[in-house]
């Protein structure tokens, strides 16, 4: 489901929204994102599917008709992957996959690694004011 289908309620509704190939290769790399988050969250944000990590977004995943994607929402930490994660195309803070081809553990690890020490950090930053 492009962002401006009809919005989803819950996750679950949209990945069954998308056409069968592409809501498979994002319930996998939803799956592994959810397993690698402690205490994952998961809710619809800016129509799109997004985890969240200590009640704060982490990643989103979307599909469009040409590809399927992972925002990492924070362009900082895709620039300093770009040239580590080959897997995909890279998009300013997004990268793009499809459905023949989803993001592999090891390139998810390395996203979520790095987006959780920024979410602790933030976090950690605030409580000490």
């Amino acid at each position: 489901m492009a962002r401006g289908d009809a919005p989803s309620a819950t996750v679950d509704e949209y990945l069954a929204a998308v056409p069968p190939d592409a809501g498979a290769a994002l319930s996998q790399v939803r799956d592994v994102l959810v397993r690698l988050v402690p205490d994952a969250g998961q809710v619809i944000s800016y129509q799109v599917p997004c985890i969240t990590y200590r009640g704060k977004p982490l990643v989103s995943i979307s599909h469009t008709r040409d590809h399927l994607s992972l925002h990492l929402q924070s362009p900082p930490l895709a620039r300093a992957l770009e040239r580590s994660v080959t897997e995909g195309r890279w998009s300013g803070a997004t990268l793009h996959f499809t459905a023949e081809a989803p993001l592999s553990e090891t390139t998810l690890r390395q996203v979520v690694d790095g987006r959780m020490a920024e979410v602790d950090a933030a976090l950690e930053a605030r409580s000490r004011r």
